[in-house]
């Protein structure tokens, strides 16, 4: 049993991306401060929705992504930032900004549902 929660523990801190010296949010900040929410994605949450680790939907599956709450991406930016189910909140990486991750959760969308009309 001791074996599995590590082995567990080990695939979740994998949905974090890869650790960085400092400012593990300065990665995917552009010169500008700007967030870019691809690079956000890559760092930080590719590594399960990439591959629907642990039920991560899967980013491009549209079909996966269609039953999900109406209120779409506030509710997703709101789990992203707080957990939800097995996601780890904010990836595993408490110091990451909201902004950060709602650029993330941005970029998913937009690859997932590229027409779709964005919140307002």
């Amino acid at each position: 049993m001791k074996l599995r929660y590590l082995f567990a523990l080990g695939l979740l801190s994998a949905c974090g991306g890869n650790p960085t010296s400092g400012d593990a949010a300065d990665s995917a900040v552009a010169n500008d401060d700007v967030v870019n929410g691809e690079a956000a994605y890559l760092e930080f949450c590719a590594g399960c929705h990439e591959t629907g680790m642990f039920g991560a939907p899967v980013v491009g599956d549209s079909d996966y992504w269609r039953g999900r709450s109406t209120l779409w991406q506030a509710v997703l930016m709101e789990h992203a930032r707080e957990g939800y189910y097995d996601m780890p909140a904010r990836g595993s990486r408490p110091e990451l900004s909201d902004e950060t991750i709602n650029a993330a959760v941005d970029h998913m969308m937009s690859v997932t549902f590229p027409d779709r009309p964005p919140d307002q």
